[in-house]
């Protein structure tokens, strides 16, 4: 007994024994740390009594021990009092028997506090849980929410929420939280922050976690207890999230009771706080784009609208339904003047979110300073809560907003005015709620209201035109050159082109790989072949209509740059030609060449000129019935050269040469749209040829009697670039014994699979990973010879991906080629500085794939045969 109490005394850890019928405590100095403030009174007491809230749980391993047999816990939570604190710890121990000339005193037990690493391992795997939680969330208000209720769950909390501070700084306001039941929630309120005491908050504002555990205790909060007793709260930890020198918003726990929180339970706060205020603030910007998008989509439906009919009413109800959805309000509003068969002024309106007979019985707005600004053109009305607006009040006492009006607090306004001046109307909407709409709506519904303008000027034009032939010639003239003025200045439609040409790239990519595989592996199915030859012409159709999107759209923002370089005109006009040999192969059509023997330099960038050369090209052979005549004549004398092309085809009407250059200018057609094409063409190669310093021009004889394109640039001496370099080395014929390995990346799995089989038919072994992360990880266990990767991948773009393969010893001598929907001259010089050894455009052209891969097989058999031969 003597050597055990020794033991116990000397030892660093808690210990203690209790021996005797009672089970009296003999306990060393690190167990008193343990019994706090029991200690010094616990030394000889009962154990029972010493502790008796954790009797009940220790009980069962004492008895285990008194009975003989050793026992042990692990890790076991244990609740009880010390220092006046309500403590939860983990502990483990081991309880031996005592005994004395052979029967059993006592026991023995060495005490173990786990709690650090029990709570360590706990707040990693909640955190692992909270990140695989709210990644999967898109909405800001389910973020929250998801990250209070797993933060109550885990600590055991009444109520956790997010509340955000409004740019005032004096109101928190909640969106979502979470509560177990026992307390109200506090989703959807606001309250100001100074009810719960300036120094209290204060302590928030310099970015310092607040941690009560009772309020009534505390010497700043005491005195502000009606406004924590109005939510409900008795003891909390607040931690404020500070951004750009304010305070922006607020994580908070709430207990009914007092409660003591430990560091741990404060830190882990700390951190989902931040957590949540990344993932919100991510999905606040992911809700932007997503409401920037739809914004853009309403207004380009809204066009559409505009453009498809001139009825008044119905111009007018879909502008106040857009306007109404673009700006977020409850309720919306068109009023405008209009004349009878009598010449009588009438006042009509359209109504979007409200029903007609809730505004027949209000009346006609009245001219008041809240109206008259409106109606007299002077310019938008916008209040956060009209009932508080200075103008609002002048009207005096009953003379407000009449009995059973909408309820209405925000409130905007906007005149449409036409081009000439007139006020035709005005655009009206509001919400039960204030502070609803922002400049940004009013720019918004601004743009609405001129497009109303436009859509009643050219309605009320249509009503006149109507009444007499000559008048109403005249006036459709002038809208259809409002409109192609419109369209010429509208830049968010040179970028919508851009956009919507690069997002066609990518599904006609599976499709042209999928056509290829059908062809190649039904080769003696006709029908099949036939199918998959149309569906593949079909896509270099889309591809060249693409292609045309993407440089008009570019010319006219100013964004092409030309390589110039001296370059022979008699070799584009040959490259012109193998370019559109399918189509002229196509219509049977015989083609006469006349070139002059001596070489004519010019200056310039050989693959636009060949472009635009090919553009007059393809446009004779569409517009040329099948098996007609196209002639090419090149001639240089004076400094200048002329390139004329001349068909026996349609030819043009006198009243389009003028604008047959002009965007999307086509002529007549049948409603079959036999001729296909956008009207693109003829502009690109008129905006680039006068890049080049030179002109085009175009003359027909009439309907029927075919046309004549001339292209003429100035003439350069021949320099050392022109002279013939020797054409490409051809590879020799030496390949490599086993096929070559290819690992497509691309998280299109359409693309990637379709493009993947109709390699592997062509004798490739291919492997697909769809994310750049599986790509790393196949391409340094599998080494491969070439890699074919996608740029826009979801987790590492393509960019960055290629950089990481080049900096790999296992991925130094792989071939990377770039192959995506990105095809401008940026995107190529980017792909190349990111290591990428060529760049191709989706959908991917095979012929030039097939020839790199040969490259890449032939160079490879090359490097091989000295350490075979060795």
């Amino acid at each position: 007994m003597q050597a055990i109490a020794d033991l116990i005394v000397a030892s660093q850890f808690p210990m203690a024994i209790a021996w005797g019928p009672e089970l009296r405590l003999f306990y060393n100095d690190a167990y008193a740390g343990v019994l706090g403030d029991s200690h010094p009174g616990a030394m000889g007491q009962p154990l029972p009594l010493v502790r008796p809230e954790l009797w009940p749980r220790l009980q069962p391993y004492v008895m285990e021990a008194l009975s003989g047999q050793p026992a042990q816990f692990e890790n076991l939570l244990l609740e009880f009092h010390r220092n006046g604190k309500l403590e939860r710890r983990y502990f483990s121990s081991s309880i031996t028997p005592v005994r004395h000339c052979g029967e059993i005193i006592g026991v023995y037990f060495v005490l173990s506090d786990c709690t650090s690493r029990v709570l360590a391992e706990q707040r990693h795997a909640f955190h692992l849980k909270l990140s695989d939680t709210l990644r999967g969330l898109v909405e800001a208000v389910h973020v929250m929410q998801a990250a209070s209720r797993l933060t109550g769950e885990y600590l055991g909390v009444a109520r956790v929420g997010y509340g955000e501070i409004d740019t005032s700084g004096r109101l928190v306001s909640v969106d979502r939280d979470w509560t177990d039941g026992s307390i109200p929630s506090l989703a959807g309120e606001s309250r100001e922050l100074d009810s719960f005491g300036p120094a209290i908050i204060d302590q928030l504002r310099r970015g310092r976690t607040l941690r009560l555990d009772d309020i009534a205790l505390d010497p700043h909060a005491a005195p502000y207890a009606a406004g924590y007793a109005s939510i409900g709260a008795r003891s909390m930890v607040i931690v404020p999230l500070i951004e750009e020198g304010r305070l922006a918003a607020i994580f908070y726990l709430h207990e009914q009771r007092p409660r003591h929180w430990s560091d741990q339970e404060t830190a882990l706060a700390e951190d989902v706080a931040r957590h949540t205020r990344e993932v919100v603030r991510r999905a606040r910007v992911e809700e932007s784009l997503r409401d920037e998008k739809r914004v853009l989509e309403m207004v380009n439906r809204t066009g559409q609208a505009l453009a498809s009919t001139l009825d008044l009413g119905t111009l007018l109800q879909a502008i106040t339904d857009a306007g109404t959805e673009l700006a977020g309000a409850r309720f919306g509003a068109f009023f405008y003047s209009s004349e009878d068969e009598h010449g009588e002024k009438l006042q009509l309106y359209t109504l979007s979110g409200a029903l007609r007979e809730d505004m027949e019985r209000l009346g006609k707005p009245r001219t008041t300073e809240i109206f008259r600004p409106t109606f007299k053109g002077e310019g938008a009305i916008r209040s956060d809560d009209i009932t508080c607006d200075p103008r609002y009040a002048q009207l005096g006492p009953g003379s407000g907003m009449p009995p059973g009006h909408l309820a209405v607090r925000s409130y905007l306004a906007v005149p449409v005015v036409s081009r000439a001046g007139q006020v035709l109307g005005g655009l009206f909407f509001g919400h039960p709620e204030p502070g609803m709409f922002t400049e940004r709506t009013e720019r918004i519904v601004a743009g609405v209201a001129g497009q109303a303008a436009i859509a009643m000027d050219n309605a009320r034009l249509y009503e006149v035109a109507q009444k007499s032939a000559q008048e109403r010639d005249a006036l459709l003239q002038s809208e259809r050159a409002a409109r192609v003025q419109a369209e010429r200045l509208s830049h968010t439609k040179d970028e919508f082109l851009a956009m919507l040409a690069h997002e066609l790239r990518n599904p006609l990519a599976p499709i042209s790989s999928s056509a290829s595989l059908l062809s190649m592996q039904f080769k003696d199915e006709p029908r099949i072949r036939q199918t998959s030859t149309i569906i593949s012409r079909q896509v270099r159709h889309m591809s060249r209509l693409i292609d045309d999107l993407l440089d008009v759209s570019r010319v006219t923002r100013g964004l092409v740059k030309l390589k110039l370089g001296v370059v022979d005109f008699r070799d584009i006009v040959s490259g012109a030609l193998d370019q559109a040999r399918p189509l002229l192969d196509e219509k049977s059509h015989q083609v006469e060449l006349a070139l002059p023997p001596a070489p004519v330099y010019v200056r310039g960038d050989q693959t636009r000129l060949v472009q635009s050369v090919t553009n007059i090209l393809n446009n004779a052979a569409k517009y040329t019935q099948k098996g007609g005549r196209i002639a090419l004549a090149l001639e240089s004398r004076e400094g200048r050269m002329c390139l004329s092309v001349s068909d026996n085809g349609s030819g043009m009407p006198p009243e389009l040469l003028p604008n047959v250059f002009d965007l999307f200018t086509q002529g007549a057609r049948t409603l079959a749209r036999s001729q296909g094409g956008l009207g693109l063409g003829l502009t690109l190669v008129k905006r680039l040829v006068e890049l080049h310093g030179g002109e085009v021009g175009a003359h027909s004889d009439g309907v029927g009697l075919g046309s004549r394109f001339t292209l003429a640039l100035p003439c350069t001496e021949a320099a050392l670039d022109a002279v013939a370099a020797p054409g490409p080395l051809q590879e020799e014929g030496a390949r490599l014994e086993r096929p070559l390995r290819l690992v497509l990346v691309d998280d299109n799995a359409d693309a990637a699979d379709s493009l993947s089989q109709l390699l592997s038919v062509q004798g490739y072994h291919t492997a697909v990973e769809y994310d750049a992360r599986s790509a790393l990880r196949r391409a340094r266990a599998e080494r491969p010879d070439v890699m074919l990767v996608d740029i826009g991948l979801p987790d590492i773009d393509g960019y960055h991906l290629a950089q990481q393969l080049r900096a790999m010893p296992e991925t130094r001598d792989t071939v990377l080629v770039a192959i995506t929907g990105y095809g401008q001259a940026r995107d190529r010089e980017r792909a190349i500085e990111a290591g990428f050894a060529n760049h191709l455009v989706k959908p991917v052209d095979m012929t030039a794939l097939v020839r790199i891969l040969e490259s890449v097989n032939a160079s490879a058999a090359r490097a091989a045969a000295p350490a075979a031969a060795a």
